[in-house]
């Protein structure tokens, strides 16, 4: 294959190729013909070949889940609403930029009716997307190495044949996840960047579109983007004086042009700001002050995370190993770096590219130290481009220097090698088509029958099955469900369009574990144990009865009702401006009921008072107060008798009208809309009847 990729690289720049005596300065366009043509051709050609390697994945019906289905729900609001935001965040934000998520949008609508499902449009595009990158730096790299026609191609094959080898089994260049889709252009970035340094200055303005491209993917690459870029612009403008001292001070038609492209990225973070006030560009500022933390990681800790993406390992899908260099990337590097030494040109942009490896291994370590949360590997997958830009300038220029050196039998061989290499596994992900979910959905269709339209409301009480509910939330829609989600407090997952009003209709599925399920259960997966059963029905409360809501001891979960979070060690947060109870209460009788809990509510120097208004049965009864004073203890409200006997369940709603998340006041990264908490609940006969009672 690779020596397809060299013959058809070569062949087609031969073609029209005419001699020029004229001298070209690094911004004119005549010496940027070769670069543009052979990272078309690299484009091309690489599209064909991992378009082919996942032929099965574009022509089956794929049921998404996880990651991938919850940015694949909010393309979806790009039908209907303005999309001006980027992938979620672990710590409840999105990310900066919609360009990765439009892309796929227009794949969607382009394609999408002619194929089995969008995920299927989708991967066309992710597979476009790293073909481009891919493109980009097979060309910077045989500019970098300052080759000829003849071993540009080889120049240009050697950085394809690098990301290949990587590739094996992974399939980063072709897989929906937004840490692999940031790989191929952190890696155009890195080698783009030393072209820049060493004066090429039409290599600017496309690392301005590949770090635009990177900060619209992945908050924390601001740094990673903007403090390079300037360097390499400083070393450039330096090396433009050096050669030339009476040219400007700072090269206009590159700037002008970098300028133009990241205005076009700023766009929609503007007009973010506009459609949706206060913007998302406000919430990354309140996280960029929340998310520092307490103490920094330890030295080794740092090293050794750094570490795991130069070791040389055996990357693996199945137990996310997929941060390492593959061993034999490494022995190709060490037969080809003393050999690319001998060339002088060659020497001297593999010096370049490890500086600028080394200046974001800088950067990397001073992230991980202060990165909140434990460092988890995939946060920093892209850097995974740094090692291998190093690997691909060095094999590239040893492939010039074997080529215009060396016997055309070494060639052959070393092609060969290539070829053998290449071929011994696969360019594609393994877990892109999952069963599980669409058996789920076609258990719901079977029960609803030709009732799918009233509705379906999902709820879950173990926070790891958010990843299912997003595939389950796709997969229903699409299948003409209307379908929410009752867990607010997962919104940025699932879309807030998709959380569950209080009163929207719908047949109501908890997603368990199948060994949960008993004689509940309507749908089962055989391949991610889980089923959708019924909601348990709901025994008649008894008065005087201790409601806790605790893990362990959640005596509450059959009478809560929507707004609530996931309960935590010291009970249950809402989170939204209402939260229920509802209680069936067995022994009604004249006398008023008095509700009396253990609660606390989210008080902060910035947030000083929160007003819990209690509503039973649609009538107000009193409202609780808590301020920064008073911020937890029990709380009373009496319950006249005609109210309680309106309706049955009787229903306790928690008003907040001053409910707000930590994230939009700037404490932390909690994106909850926090209001009251509970430790336990419980109804009583009162004594005699009072009326309408006010906070004791």
């Amino acid at each position: 294959m690779v020596s397809w990729l060299a013959v058809s690289m070569h062949s087609v720049l031969e073609v029209g190729k005419q001699p020029s005596t004229k001298t070209a300065t690094p911004w004119q366009w005549a010496s940027l013909r070769r670069e543009v043509i052979l990272g078309l051709l690299v484009t091309v050609l690489v599209y064909i070949v991992l378009l082919w390697h996942n032929w099965n994945y574009v022509i089956t019906d794929v049921a998404p889940y996880g990651d991938i289905a919850a940015d694949m729900l909010l393309i979806e609001r790009a039908k209907h609403d303005w999309l001006l935001i980027g992938h979620y965040s672990r710590f409840g934000f999105n990310h900066p930029g919609p360009f990765f998520l439009y892309a796929r949008h227009l794949a969607e609508m382009l394609v999408g009716d002619a194929l089995p499902s969008p995920y299927n449009a989708h991967l066309l595009v992710i597979i476009g997307l790293s073909a481009v990158f891919i493109g980009i730096a097979a060309s910077t790299v045989a500019a970098l190495v300052d080759s000829d026609r003849k071993t540009a191609v080889m120049a240009a094959a050697a950085t394809v044949l690098v990301l290949l080898i990587q590739d094996q089994g992974i399939g980063i260049l072709a897989h929906p996840w937004m840490p692999f889709q940031l790989v191929p252009p952190f890696f155009a970035f890195v080698l783009l960047l030393a072209g820049t340094a060493l004066g090429r200055l039409w290599m600017l303005p496309v690392a301005s579109l590949c770090g635009a491209v990177l900060v619209h993917g992945y908050l924390p690459l601001v740094p990673f983007v903007a403090l390079p870029w300037l360097l390499a612009l400083g070393c450039a403008v330096l090396q433009r004086r050096r050669s030339d001292p009476q040219a400007p001070m700072l090269p206009a038609g590159p700037l002008a042009l970098s300028a133009v492209i990241i205005s076009v990225f700023m766009m929609p973070l503007i007009l973010d700001m506009a459609v949706h006030p206060p913007g998302n560009i406000i919430k990354l500022w309140n996280v960029t002050r929340a998310i520092t933390p307490q103490s920094g990681a330890s030295l080794g800790d740092v090293a050794a995370f750094i570490w795991q993406f130069w070791k040389p390992a055996a990357p693996v899908y199945s137990d996310l190993s997929i941060f390492s260099v593959t061993p034999a990337l490494w022995i190709l590097a060490a037969l080809c770096i003393p050999v690319a030494c001998r060339d002088p040109k060659a020497r001297s942009a593999v010096a370049h590219v490890i500086v600028v490896a080394a200046l974001m291994t800088l950067l990397l370590a001073l992230y991980v130290w202060r990165a909140p949360g434990p460092p988890y590997p995939y946060i920093a997958e892209f850097y995974l481009a740094v090692p291998l830009a190093v690997i691909a300038v060095a094999t590239a220029g040893a492939a010039i220097v074997i080529v215009r050196w060396a016997p055309r039998s070494v060639g052959l061989a070393v092609a060969a090698l290539s070829i053998v290499l290449v071929s011994k596994g696969s360019l594609t992900s393994p877990n892109q088509n999952v069963a599980g979910i669409r058996e789920l959905s076609d258990g719901v269709l079977d029960h609803l029958g030709d009732r799918k339209g009233e509705g379906v409301r999902i709820s879950f009480d173990n926070h790891d099955n958010w990843v299912f509910v997003t595939g389950l939330l796709l997969d229903l829609e699409r299948r003409g469900v209307p379908i929410c989600v009752e867990a607010p407090h997962l919104a940025v997952l699932f879309t807030p369009e998709r959380i569950c009003e209080r009163t929207a209709p719908g047949h109501r599925y908890v997603l368990v574990a199948s060994s949960a399920c008993a004689t509940t259960c309507i749908a089962r997966s055989q391949s991610l144990p889980l089923g959708l059963a019924l909601p348990p029905e709901v025994p008649p409360y008894l008065l005087g009865t201790v409601l806790d809501v605790v893990p362990g001891r959640d005596t509450g979960r059959p009478y809560r009702g929507s707004g609530w979070s996931i309960p935590d060690l010291d009970g249950i947060f809402s989170n939204a401006p209402e939260a229920e109870f509802n209680l069936p209460v067995a022994q009604l009788t004249d006398a008023p009921l008095q509700l009396r809990v253990k609660a606390w509510s989210f008080v902060a120097k910035e947030l000083p008072r929160q007003e819990i208004e209690v509503v039973v049965n649609g009538q107000p009864v009193t409202t609780w107060v808590f301020t920064t004073a008073d911020p937890i203890g029990e709380r009373v409200a009496t319950i006249p008798a005609e109210v309680a006997r309106l309706q049955q369940p009787l229903s306790i709603l928690f008003r907040m009208p001053n409910a707000a998340s930590p994230l939009s006041l700037g404490l932390s990264t909690d994106s909850r809309q926090l209001g009251i908490g509970l430790q336990w609940l419980r109804l009583d006969a009162a004594p005699h009847k009072t009326g309408l009672s006010q906070e004791p």
